[in-house]
């Protein structure tokens, strides 16, 4: 932290009352934003530190007022000064699903509450009634062209040519221009155990501020193929079929189709990421999670609607440049895991 931006916090803090509490830094996350927090006598709060520069609060301020609306718990805004990245919220506590799930607690009953949540927030009129970017095709290909630009050149050695990168988009343009139409609704994008926590006796949403509006089967990819821990295929299918329970109206091949197209894309886009994370901001620890999202990503290739997608996978593996379902570089350049 630059001795600036630390003076800023301090100023924020004595405007809002907080100048003399404790201030104990938490651990980084995969942004640029920085979480503190706060004592003050018998007072609890937590500090949002989100450089200009890198990151703007005003879509967490707009989504936490709009999930308060749809009776979606998260923590309270208590003061804001977006022009200068900061936010003083709501001290929820410590206790997120991963910190319980590590504790011993029922794994079944916990994915069940997030399940129930999701369904929830699906199944509201107004979920969707908030003004925010589609989760459209353009926003798709940003995304899966991670897996391009980051991590194939860091697996195999080389950077990807233009003609493998188009034909990479090609694939995905024909499988979402096939994918039959959903009911869009809010999709917060991270929706999974690192950032539930209990309060109390509901469950609370983190960090959801870069929410769009689409398909309703990404965030159940999210929340049942995470990319940070490994979840039992049993329960992985106990909880989809829990989720249909709760959403009774959707067509259940339809839905499929998408989750299959969803997990693809997620799976792609996070393995770019956590390339990315290493090779430019100089974060090693997202690399442990690699084989684990290539896994998923290959698993998720085998439904026919990833064919195209699974085709082009096949091809680069043919030409000595990566095999996916090895999770190993045919050339034998070491993936950055």
């Amino acid at each position: 932290m630059t001795a600036s931006r630390k003076i800023a916090r301090m100023d924020f803090l004595g405007r809002v009352g907080w100048a003399q509490s404790e201030i104990v830094p938490l651990r980084p996350d995969a942004s640029f934003r920085r979480y503190y927090r706060l004592r003050q006598s018998v007072r609890r709060a937590m500090l949002m530190d989100a450089p200009p520069d890198h990151e703007d609060v005003r879509p967490f301020m707009a989504l936490t007022a709009h999930l308060q609306r749809i009776q979606v718990r998260c923590p309270a805004i208590y003061h804001a000064d977006p022009v200068a990245g900061f936010l003083l919220l709501e001290d929820l506590g410590d206790d997120t699903l991963t910190r319980l799930l590590e504790a011993g607690e029922d794994s079944s009953k916990l994915y069940r509450e997030a399940i129930s949540l999701l369904a929830h927030i699906h199944n509201h009129p107004q979920a969707a009634g908030i003004n925010l970017p589609d989760y459209d095709l353009e926003q798709v290909m940003q995304e899966i062209l991670l897996f391009t630009d980051w991590y194939l050149p860091a697996a195999s050695g080389r950077p990807t040519c233009r003609t493998l990168r188009n034909r990479f988009m090609k694939a995905w343009h024909v499988v979402y221009d096939t994918l039959p139409p959903i009911a869009t609704t809010l999709v917060l994008r991270d929706f999974h155990v690192d950032n539930l926590m209990r309060a109390q006796t509901e469950l609370a949403v983190l960090d959801h501020q870069d929410a769009l509006l689409g398909s309703p089967a990404y965030d159940l990819a999210s929340l049942l193929e995470d990319a940070r821990r490994d979840i039992p295929p049993d329960l992985r299918k106990t909880m989809q079929e829990e989720y249909m329970a709760l959403r009774p109206g959707l067509d259940r091949e339809v839905f499929q189709q998408h989750l299959s197209a969803w997990s693809a894309q997620r799976h792609a886009k996070v393995a770019g990421i956590f390339a990315r994370l290493f090779i430019r901001d100089r974060k090693p620890r997202y690399l442990r999670h690699i084989p684990r999202v290539l896994r998923l990503l290959a698993s998720s290739l085998e439904s026919g609607t990833m064919e195209p997608v699974a085709d082009w996978f096949e091809q680069i593996a043919i030409s000595g440049l990566y095999n996916l379902h090895d999770h190993t570089p045919v050339s034998g350049n070491q993936p950055p895991a």
